[in-house]
């Protein structure tokens, strides 16, 4: 379901030249599963074929399920993966780090081998997993999530501390700093319909770190987000209720500034064409 239209268009222009991994399907509800389902886009087998593991499909390649070593195995930060709350390679940007890098999206030498997030392999197949993206993950490639080792230890040690940096908004009155950013919500969006009406379930949500949750002027200038795009003209906003000037959203928990942006951005309008497909 979310994609914004940069990182449609990024994967459709990458997808000519057999770069890109993954144009599998999107975010299911609170969180991809690793299930059989059909893509929306194949790569053509002869793509695949010197790089699948032995056994393995397209469809299990991009989408799982992973072998069970890997299915709540701990990253490389330790995280441990959760294969309910996963999102898929599209939504992230998922593909060769050497493409990332050239279209100046990533610095050079970070892939997913060196991320925080990734499982190396465990079978002798060359391939490992993510603890937050679905599919089987090559060392080589690269995702929006990329985060090194050194800084999710540093973040981890910080939360335990409770050394978190303060919110730069003001907080809505009575609102603390946890429950901005996880919930709960007021009870008028717990369950709320988004402006493409899907139903909001507070039991499968993500959280702001696993989507990279920012301002949307920041996500445009890191080149993750086109320009006008933010949380208040995504499919997945639930706008503002109580006139306090947050909503929320189907996907993600706490409240949410529409002035905001999420890598599962999506047009109200691509939202209701795939409703009606």
């Amino acid at each position: 379901m979310a994609h914004s239209s940069r990182t449609r268009r990024r994967f459709l222009q990458l997808a000519g030249s057999g770069t890109v991994l993954s144009l599998a399907g999107c975010l299911g509800g609170g969180g991809s599963q690793e299930t059989e389902t059909t893509t929306t886009e194949e790569m053509t087998e002869e793509e695949h074929e010197e790089e699948l593991p032995e056994g393995v499909s397209e469809e299990e390649f991009e989408r799982g399920p992973v072998p069970e070593e890997y299915r709540t195995a701990l990253s490389q930060a330790n995280e441990e993966r959760d294969p309910d709350r996963l999102l898929a390679k599209p939504d992230v940007q998922f593909q060769e780090a050497d493409a990332a890098f050239e279209a100046g999206l990533a610095v050079e030498g970070t892939n997913c081998g060196n991320c925080a997030e990734y499982i190396p392999d465990k079978n002798g197949d060359g391939f490992g997993a993510c603890a937050k993206v679905e599919g089987y993950v090559d060392p080589e490639d690269w995702c929006v999530l990329w985060e090194s080792i050194e800084e999710a230890e540093a973040e981890a040690e910080q939360t335990a501390e409770g050394d978190g940096e303060d919110h730069e908004e003001e907080l809505p009155e009575g609102v603390s700093e946890e429950e901005f950013e996880r919930g709960p919500v007021p009870e008028a969006y717990r369950t709320a319909l988004s402006q493409a009406n899907e139903e909001r379930d507070p039991d499968r949500l993500f959280t702001k770190e696993e989507v990279q949750f920012q301002e949307a002027d920041d996500a445009v200038a890191a080149g993750f987000a086109d320009e006008g795009s933010d949380c208040g003209n995504c499919a997945e906003y639930i706008p503002d209720k109580n006139g306090d000037g947050f909503g929320a959203c189907a996907k993600v928990e706490g409240y949410i500034d529409p002035e905001d942006w999420c890598v599962v951005w999506e047009s109200i309008e691509d939202a209701e064409a795939e409703q009606e497909s």
